[in-house]
């Protein structure tokens, strides 16, 4: 059983018992796990394939660099009879317009999704996660857009809410600055957050059941843990099906939803692109497809 996990904070922490947690939650999870952090604007990786152990998690305390306020983590069980590969293995990375972006992906996709066409980003693996990835920047890349808009949001709700009729879709995009966590829309397997509240009056080392931080000469710190179940036995909300939710600087910036009354599925993407008929909506069209709360 794949498992997701994310943190947005306003200010950066370091996280170990969370991670701890997220990791050793499923003795299925054997076949490769990842963690992705933004010490500064890069991004930096870590990831096997191979079951989460012990030693590399003492390994991610012990660590001094570990310090962001953005987390990715994934731990992924294969679906196949194949080995488990480190190009297969989550979070991926790439490059675009100046912005190292980074993707984890619960679900499977099929049938014509493979058809899509490619950007010049290519997978490394084989897997539809990786290719998802590589068709979400591509189609960045064609709409000439940053991500940095309530209009840019939209479009990305969307975009995955097309590629979500081509079967399970959870996922996390982040460029390092903001987390986009997009719910599949018939509610598979569930995605959860919390808000999470830090004080401290001086450096040093605290947390609760969720996450264990490092605050540096700062006061105050709060911000968000995204994961596929709670990993506490409280406090917790739940995704709604077909919901992008965006996390900026310990915030929730926009929680994006299918309308009310809106069909779960109303037929397959555009035959003539990714997007299909969605890259031609207007804003106005956009803005009526889904809602925005505060």
């Amino acid at each position: 059983m794949c498992e997701l996990m994310g943190m947005s904070f306003a200010k950066p922490v370091a996280a170990n018992v969370s991670i701890q947690a997220f990791g050793t939650r499923s003795e299925n999870n054997a076949d490769g796990w990842g963690l992705a952090w933004y010490p500064d604007r890069s991004l930096a990786l870590v990831k096997q394939p191979v079951r989460w152990a012990a030693k590399t998690t003492q390994f991610l305390e012990d660590y001094p660099g570990l310090l962001s306020s953005i987390y990715v983590a994934h731990v992924r069980q294969k679906t196949v009879g194949k080995a488990p590969t480190h190009a297969d293995t989550h979070p991926f990375a790439r490059e675009l317009k100046g912005r190292e972006y980074c993707f984890a992906h619960n679900g499977t996709l099929g049938g014509d999704f493979w058809k899509k066409p490619l950007g010049r980003n290519r997978p490394l693996g084989t897997t539809d996660s990786e290719f998802l990835f590589c068709l979400l920047l591509a189609e960045i890349e064609r709409a000439d857009i940053q991500l940095d808009t309530e209009h840019d949001w939209h479009w990305l709700h969307l975009l995955l809410d097309r590629f979500n009729d081509y079967g399970k879709l959870n996922c996390i995009l982040t460029d390092g600055e903001r987390l986009w966590v997009y719910h599949d829309k018939k509610g598979w397997k569930g995605l959860a957050y919390r808000n999470t509240l830090l004080h401290s009056d001086a450096p040093q080392h605290f947390g609760d059941e969720t996450v264990a931080v490092q605050l540096h000469a700062e006061p105050v710190n709060h911000g968000y843990v995204i994961a596929t179940n709670p990993l506490s036995v409280d406090d917790w909300d739940r995704f709604l099906p077909g919901e992008l939710k965006v996390f900026e600087a310990g915030r929730i910036a926009a929680s994006i939803r299918p309308p009310l009354g809106a069909e779960i599925s109303n037929g397959k993407p555009g035959p003539s692109g990714a997007l299909g008929s969605v890259e031609k909506q207007s804003g106005t069209a956009v803005r009526r497809k889904a809602e925005v709360l505060r």
